[in-house]
């Protein structure tokens, strides 16, 4: 089987010759990798890690980490380092010892006193700003042969929201301002469903899936309220969800954290996969999970970065991914991958590990 064989056959819960997989780690263990396999690029790597996922938010730089850099625009340097995005969000580059991420300075309407101020604050329109016209061509070079399952980020409503306002104030306006809230959420969602539409009528079907990107968990629960979510968000992202499908494209949709009070909502607005699938924070486990869900969707993820793989044995860790496959899979609907990206204090070893347990 392909890649895209693969994939599309576990999201339909066929049999397939091999779990499907999505390698993802941070660039400097992508780098790490390259010296220690000797490869020239990060697709040697994809390779070598038997992926079956091509991200094109990082592959061809079209995001990633809220950055949206390629088809006509570029980030601005504000100077310092700093760079500029077309919302006016301002991003550094933080250091954490081995590897580094890019943090949010400044939030364009972190001090805008109510809704008459923001409405003065110019939304961005991506008509005036993208052109995907090369996007086919792109993933042609890519994926030559269809051999893989191509996804791209189409939408971040709710981490965009909280980018451009400030998140204290941003949970502020939804609690107690919700003129204010409504404003900044049409304005933004408005922006993400024109600019997944025009991805999506460029691409001409070469792209399997969107990725929606809204971090609504963290470790001990929702961020937001699931009445909030339900108030704010869900009608929106039904939307969202029936254009890209009437494109024929899939719904990938990523959050990190326990958001098991909103599975029920995710399921029923026509999502396909749920990525990353924190279980410790979910503190549920795997095989109850596949038993909430059944075959209504597919699960991407689940293997512990945060103690596993830092500080477990590869002993330890082919026996999680052994459960992880019997009982995540128990449907047939599970898409092998790590709870997170691969960080820079993960042991080569454990990665090794990784790699050798897609079979």
């Amino acid at each position: 089987m392909t890649s895209q064989e693969r994939v599309r056959a576990t999201l339909g819960g066929k049999p397939v010759d091999r779990v499907a997989s999505d390698f993802r780690a941070e660039p400097e263990v992508y780098e790490k990798l390259r010296k220690h396999l000797k490869v020239a690029d990060d697709e040697a790597v994809r390779i070598w890690a038997k992926s079956d996922f091509r991200d094109l938010a990082f592959i061809c730089n079209t995001g990633g980490h809220g950055g949206y850099n390629s088809f006509g625009w570029k980030d601005k340097n504000a100077g310092n380092s700093v760079q500029e995005d077309f919302w006016g969000v301002r991003r550094a580059k933080v250091n954490y010892g081995g590897g580094s991420y890019i943090d949010i300075v400044h939030y364009p309407l972190k001090t805008a006193a109510g809704l008459d101020e923001i409405r003065k604050y110019q939304f961005p329109d991506p008509r005036k700003i993208f052109d995907f016209a090369p996007l086919p061509e792109m993933v042609g070079k890519l994926n030559k042969d269809n051999e893989y399952f191509i996804m791209i980020e189409g939408e971040s409503l709710y981490d965009r929201c909280w980018a451009v306002r400030g998140i204290e104030e941003f949970m502020m306006d939804l609690m107690a301002d919700e003129q204010t809230a409504e404003y900044i959420i049409e304005r933004n969602w408005k922006f993400f469903y024109e600019y997944t539409r025009m991805i999506l009528e460029s691409a001409g079907g070469c792209v399997d899936a969107i990725g929606l990107y809204n971090d609504l968990g963290n470790q001990h629960g929702m961020m937001i309220s699931p009445s909030l979510y339900r108030k704010f968000f869900k009608e929106r992202q039904r939307k969202f969800i029936k254009m890209i499908k009437s494109f024929g494209a899939k719904v990938f949709y990523h959050s990190c954290g326990n958001i098991l009070e909103i599975l029920e909502d995710l399921i029923e607005i026509g999502v396909d996969i749920l990525d990353p699938l924190q279980l410790k924070a979910m503190n549920i486990a795997p095989k109850k999970l596949a038993d909430i869900v059944g075959n209504r969707l597919a699960l991407h993820g689940g293997l512990d970065t945060q103690a596993l793989l830092v500080n477990g044995s590869p002993a330890e860790i082919r026996s999680a991914i052994f459960a992880l496959k019997k009982d995540l899979g128990k449907y047939g609907k599970y898409i092998f991958s790590c709870a997170h990206y691969l960080q820079m204090d993960v042991p080569l070893k454990n990665i090794e590990t990784i790699v050798a347990e897609v079979i």
